[in-house]
């Protein structure tokens, strides 16, 4: 982005902020964990997708009534953005009485302008190519707990990505890529969940593990066969009066025949903001980052984070030195006096890499 139009952005950030407050009030719980339902305009904009428009709604309840049962979540939202991209979606996470079951997952129907620069960290913008793609998706994971916020389940992954548009010179068009020509994506396997985060929206203390393998082949119905193998590791660390640091370290692994469009990718508005997502995908990603929060006033908040990341694999072998670092600052409104969903600008930049602006909903990790 252009420093220029960055001024214009943030005149713009002000503006949606007093309109997502007028909205996002809802009710006021009691002590008995009433449930809340805000019906917001959404407005947000990231570099994958520039400016978003749609309608938005959140939901946060409690099944059991009382607060040693973590709260619940719901997010449901239709929305269309200026790089002609059409996405609807419902997600969330739901603890039963006592948190003895947990579910949580998405739902959606995206209708999504891509970008392809090829695999590894030796990509340049000139190999940049654009594809259009239509494709329901479907994340559904249980987990059932054993004690001590530890959780184990198994979890469902199914894409079926219909490729309907793609540059006339490029990779894709070729169909030299697994998956150039779209296709089903459907994988099944167990996981294993630890949360000792104080809040599931903004966490102020607490540790967070998730791993789970992922079989992918045409026993679920898919037609490429794979294992996908991850790790999210999260710790949040309380610094001093409404002041945190929140690390995470990530990692994803994959063995088989892999579509190019499922390959594990840095960049995005949560891992390595900074960097465009997908520009470096590989079968395999290692990646790093912290972020300092801290809330200066009852609804508002600065950050700053960094982080760092890599892909490979045996044609991209590991080069350390080839590392992308992504750094930047950001600030925060929380939308509801009691419940702590924030407004997220963040800005990114990552060397040999355009400045990077995103407004979003809820923290990065």
């Amino acid at each position: 982005m252009h420093l220029p139009c960055l001024f214009k952005y943030l005149i713009f950030c002000f503006c949606c902020i007093l309109t997502f407050s007028a909205f996002s009030q809802g009710k006021q719980p009691n002590k008995k964990e009433e449930a809340t339902l805000s019906i917001l305009p959404v407005i947000y904009y990231t570099p994958e997708t520039r400016w978003v428009f749609g309608l938005g709604a959140v939901s946060t309840f409690n099944l059991a009534g009382e607060s040693t049962t973590y709260e619940s979540q719901l997010t449901a939202g239709v929305a269309y953005s200026l790089r002609n991209q059409f996405l609807s979606y419902l997600s969330g996470r739901v603890f039963t009485p006592e948190n003895r079951h947990l579910l949580y997952g998405e739902i959606g129907w995206y209708d999504y302008v891509y970008f392809y620069f090829g695999q590894g960290m030796n990509v340049t913008d000139a190999t940049e190519e654009v594809y259009s793609a239509k494709f329901p998706r479907l994340r559904i994971n249980y987990a059932r707990n054993l004690g001590r916020n530890w959780y184990l389940g198994a979890g469902l992954r199914f894409d079926d990505m219909d490729i309907f548009e793609v540059q006339e010179d490029g990779a894709l068009a070729v169909g030299s890529l697994v998956g150039s020509d779209g296709g089903r994506n459907s994988g099944l396997g167990p996981l294993v969940l630890f949360d000792s985060r104080d809040d599931q929206l903004y966490p102020e203390k607490g540790s967070y593990f998730e791993g789970a393998i992922h079989g992918y082949g045409k026993a679920l119905g898919g037609q490429f066969a794979y294992t996908r193998i991850f790790a999210d590791f999260r710790k949040i660390l309380p610094l001093g009066k409404n002041q945190v640091l929140a690390g995470q370290a990530f990692s994803e692994l994959t063995i088989g025949e892999v579509p190019f469009f499922a390959l594990p990718m840095l960049g995005g508005n949560r891992l390595l903001r900074g960097l465009f997502e997908g520009k470096y995908r590989e079968k395999n990603l290692l990646a790093l980052q912290a972020e300092y929060r801290y809330r200066f006033l009852t609804r508002w908040g600065l950050v700053a984070f960094g982080g760092l990341g890599n892909v490979f694999s045996e044609e991209n072998p590991l080069q350390i030195q080839l590392s992308k670092v992504a750094y930047g600052a950001g600030g925060r409104f929380q939308l509801n006096q009691t419940k702590k969903l924030n407004l997220r600008l963040d800005i990114a930049h990552s060397p040999g890499e355009p400045i990077q602006f995103y407004l979003t909903f809820g923290e990065a990790f």
